[in-house]
This record gives structure tokens, sequence and C-alpha cells, in this order.
């Protein structure tokens, strides 16, 4: 499991997020379907829920 710095598409909040390959990710969007979303996460600052597209 990685670590990647993320920014939330919402609010611009930059935070640091766990993924589920090493630490690479394809970027960050406000929702994805299933089968491209590598994690889902939830910003600390706003509360939205946002993911992570896998690389």
């Amino acid at each position: 499991m990685g670590i990647a710095m993320v920014v939330c598409p919402y609010c611009g909040h930059e935070t640091e997020a766990p993924t589920t390959e090493s630490g690479r990710v394809g970027g960050v969007r406000r929702r994805l379907k299933q089968e491209y979303r590598a994690a889902r996460h939830t910003c600390n600052e706003c509360g939205h829920d946002y993911d992570i597209r896998g690389p």
C-alpha cells in the first residue's frame, strides 16, 4: 500500500491518501465508475467524497 499526495477536487485541500498501488495514481476525480476507481476517500476539510483513479 502506498501514499499519494492528492488535492480535493471540491475545495483544493492537499492531503496524503493511502492508495492500493505503490503511490502512483492516474488522477483525482469527483466521481468514477467502479472499474476505474483505485480508492475512494473523504476530504478532511469539506467532507466531500472523491475517487482516486488507478494508473
